[in-house]
Protein backbone atom coordinates (compact mmCIF):
# COMPACT_ATOMS: atom_id res chain seq x y z
CA UNK A 1 0.00 0.00 0.00
CA UNK A 2 2.71 2.49 1.01
CA UNK A 3 4.91 1.52 -1.93
CA UNK A 4 2.09 2.16 -4.41
CA UNK A 5 1.34 5.55 -2.80
CA UNK A 6 5.03 6.44 -2.96
CA UNK A 7 5.22 5.49 -6.65
CA UNK A 8 2.11 7.52 -7.48
CA UNK A 9 3.47 10.56 -5.63
CA UNK A 10 6.82 10.18 -7.37
CA UNK A 11 5.16 9.88 -10.80
CA UNK A 12 3.18 13.06 -10.15
CA UNK A 13 6.35 14.92 -9.12
CA UNK A 14 8.23 13.65 -12.17
CA UNK A 15 5.34 14.69 -14.41
CA UNK A 16 5.50 18.21 -12.92
CA UNK A 17 9.23 18.36 -13.65
CA UNK A 18 8.58 17.21 -17.22
CA UNK A 19 6.03 20.01 -17.63
CA UNK A 20 8.60 22.55 -16.40
CA UNK A 21 11.19 21.21 -18.85
CA UNK A 22 8.76 21.56 -21.74
CA UNK A 23 7.63 25.03 -20.65
CA UNK A 24 11.20 26.35 -20.24
CA UNK A 25 12.29 24.84 -23.58
CA UNK A 26 9.36 26.42 -25.42
CA UNK A 27 10.10 29.80 -23.82
CA UNK A 28 13.72 29.50 -24.98
CA UNK A 29 15.04 29.23 -21.42
CA UNK A 30 17.41 26.37 -22.23
CA UNK A 31 19.52 26.76 -19.06
CA UNK A 32 16.50 26.40 -16.78
CA UNK A 33 15.20 23.48 -18.83
CA UNK A 34 18.54 21.68 -18.55
CA UNK A 35 18.56 22.27 -14.79
CA UNK A 36 15.18 20.55 -14.60
CA UNK A 37 16.49 17.66 -16.74
CA UNK A 38 19.32 17.16 -14.23
CA UNK A 39 16.83 17.39 -11.35
CA UNK A 40 14.68 14.73 -13.05
CA UNK A 41 17.68 12.39 -13.36
CA UNK A 42 18.69 13.05 -9.74
CA UNK A 43 15.14 12.33 -8.54
CA UNK A 44 15.37 8.85 -10.06
CA UNK A 45 19.04 8.51 -9.03
CA UNK A 46 20.04 8.25 -12.69
CA UNK A 47 23.06 10.52 -12.83
CA UNK A 48 24.72 7.78 -14.93
CA UNK A 49 22.54 8.79 -17.88
CA UNK A 50 24.54 11.99 -18.22
CA UNK A 51 27.39 9.89 -19.59
CA UNK A 52 27.72 8.15 -22.92
CA UNK A 53 25.80 4.92 -22.34
CA UNK A 54 24.80 2.83 -25.30
CA UNK A 55 21.13 1.96 -25.74
CA UNK A 56 21.81 -1.57 -24.47
CA UNK A 57 23.66 -0.31 -21.39
CA UNK A 58 20.91 2.21 -20.70
CA UNK A 59 18.17 -0.42 -20.98
CA UNK A 60 20.07 -2.77 -18.66
CA UNK A 61 20.60 0.01 -16.12
CA UNK A 62 16.99 1.17 -16.15
CA UNK A 63 15.15 -2.14 -16.43
CA UNK A 64 17.33 -4.61 -14.55
CA UNK A 65 19.48 -2.55 -12.19
CA UNK A 66 17.10 0.31 -11.27
CA UNK A 67 13.90 -1.68 -11.92
CA UNK A 68 11.97 1.34 -13.18
CA UNK A 69 8.28 0.91 -13.92
CA UNK A 70 6.91 1.40 -17.43
CA UNK A 71 5.37 4.68 -16.27
CA UNK A 72 8.76 5.93 -15.11
CA UNK A 73 10.34 4.75 -18.37
CA UNK A 74 7.72 6.60 -20.38
CA UNK A 75 8.37 9.85 -18.48
CA UNK A 76 12.11 9.33 -18.93
CA UNK A 77 11.58 8.87 -22.67
CA UNK A 78 9.75 12.21 -22.75
CA UNK A 79 12.64 13.88 -20.93
CA UNK A 80 15.14 12.35 -23.35
CA UNK A 81 13.08 13.64 -26.27
CA UNK A 82 13.01 17.13 -24.77
CA UNK A 83 16.73 16.92 -24.09
CA UNK A 84 17.28 15.94 -27.73
CA UNK A 85 15.27 18.96 -28.84
CA UNK A 86 17.73 21.19 -26.97
CA UNK A 87 20.95 19.51 -28.16
CA UNK A 88 23.00 21.51 -30.62
CA UNK A 89 25.12 18.57 -31.73
CA UNK A 90 23.31 16.41 -34.29
CA UNK A 91 25.02 13.28 -32.94
CA UNK A 92 23.87 13.91 -29.35
CA UNK A 93 20.43 14.93 -30.58
CA UNK A 94 19.95 11.65 -32.47
CA UNK A 95 21.34 9.68 -29.52
CA UNK A 96 18.68 11.17 -27.22
CA UNK A 97 15.95 10.51 -29.77
CA UNK A 98 17.15 6.91 -30.29
CA UNK A 99 17.16 6.20 -26.56
CA UNK A 100 13.72 7.77 -26.14
CA UNK A 101 12.38 5.65 -29.02
CA UNK A 102 13.70 2.41 -27.50
CA UNK A 103 12.18 3.24 -24.12
CA UNK A 104 8.79 4.14 -25.60
CA UNK A 105 8.84 1.08 -27.83
CA UNK A 106 9.44 -1.16 -24.81
CA UNK A 107 6.60 0.49 -22.91
CA UNK A 108 4.28 0.21 -25.93
CA UNK A 109 5.03 -3.51 -26.40
CA UNK A 110 4.45 -4.29 -22.71
CA UNK A 111 1.54 -1.99 -22.00
CA UNK A 112 -1.97 -3.35 -21.67
CA UNK A 113 -3.47 0.10 -22.23
CA UNK A 114 -3.71 1.89 -25.55
CA UNK A 115 -2.15 5.35 -25.72
CA UNK A 116 -2.56 7.50 -28.81
CA UNK A 117 -0.16 10.02 -27.29
CA UNK A 118 2.53 7.34 -26.94
CA UNK A 119 2.02 6.20 -30.54
CA UNK A 120 2.25 9.78 -31.77
CA UNK A 121 5.52 10.31 -29.85
CA UNK A 122 6.90 7.06 -31.28
CA UNK A 123 6.00 8.26 -34.77
CA UNK A 124 7.57 11.65 -34.18
CA UNK A 125 10.77 10.05 -32.89
CA UNK A 126 10.85 7.68 -35.86
CA UNK A 127 10.61 10.70 -38.19
CA UNK A 128 13.56 12.34 -36.43
CA UNK A 129 15.61 9.16 -36.74
CA UNK A 130 14.94 8.60 -40.46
Amino acid sequence: MFERDYLMRQLMQLFEVLQKIMRFRKKGEKGKALEQVQFFYASLKLEELSGNLSVEEMMKLLVYDKKLTNEQLELLACVLKEQGEMEESETLRLDCFRKAWFLLDKVERESVTFSMDRLMRLGELKEYLN
